[in-house]
């Protein structure tokens, strides 16, 4: 079912590690800066996917009833990133089997590289604090390129890095942004049931296997 893979990309949000009590966290501590309600985690994960803007966007739309300005999604943006990076391993966890997913992908001797569209600063942290950083060999991030998931640009880049072709390299996410992003550069993808899919049903995007946990992927190679 997947042959021939040397390397594996990976997203973080919903895939490595259940961000959203922090991300929907720090989007409440800036509206309420802003004087708006709190919104529900429940939807605040819907929102988690295209970045740090589009997550604030959809917050500040959802809060205010209409689209904020430039010069608001500014502030907003600002005051977001001030309580993220403050609070950004509060209630984050790792997701079970990921460890041992890992590991077994090391153990073949396989390249990891974490593909995500968030910002660098708050990616090298969670790794470190999760001590997960010595798993991979890069980290191509939101801020790396001009362009995110669901472009392919960043697969590209990072099978670049692994001096393989794209179709070598699986990814592993939990959206269509990964989907989209992997089947446009040739990629294989798996998904993970238990992420942010946008509202998306899985089952639509069209991914080469759907699993449930990390320890569940290295038997999808030998086949």
């Amino acid at each position: 079912m997947l042959q021939n893979i040397r390397a594996i990309a990976i997203d973080l949000d919903g895939t490595l590690l259940d961000t959203i009590p922090d991300l929907c966290g720090a989007v409440n501590l800036a509206l309420a800066d802003l004087n708006f309600p709190p919104l529900a985690i429940d939807l605040v994960k819907t929102f988690v996917g295209k970045g740090l803007g589009e997550h604030m966007r959809k917050s500040l739309r959802a809060a205010m009833g209409r689209e904020a300005n430039d010069a608001e999604k500014a502030h907003a943006m600002e005051l977001y990133r001030a309580h993220y990076a403050a609070h950004i391993a509060d209630y984050t966890t790792i997701y079970p089997g990921v460890v041992e997913g890992l590991d077994a992908f090391k153990a073949r001797g396989l390249p990891l590289s974490v593909v995500t569209n968030k910002w660098t600063t708050n990616t090298e942290t969670l790794l470190a604090h999760f001590k997960l950083s010595a798993y991979f060999d890069h980290i191509v991030c939101g801020d790396t390129l001009v362009s995110n998931k669901p472009d392919p640009g960043m697969m590209f880049y990072s099978a670049g890095r692994f001096a393989v072709h794209p179709r070598e390299m699986l990814m592993l996410g939990d959206s269509g942004n990964d989907s989209r992003a992997a089947q446009a550069a040739g990629a294989p993808v798996v998904l993970m049931s238990y992420g942010y899919s946008e509202g998306e049903n899985l089952v639509d995007l069209h991914a080469n296997a759907i699993v449930s946990t990390f320890t569940a992927i290295p038997a999808l190679l030998d086949r």
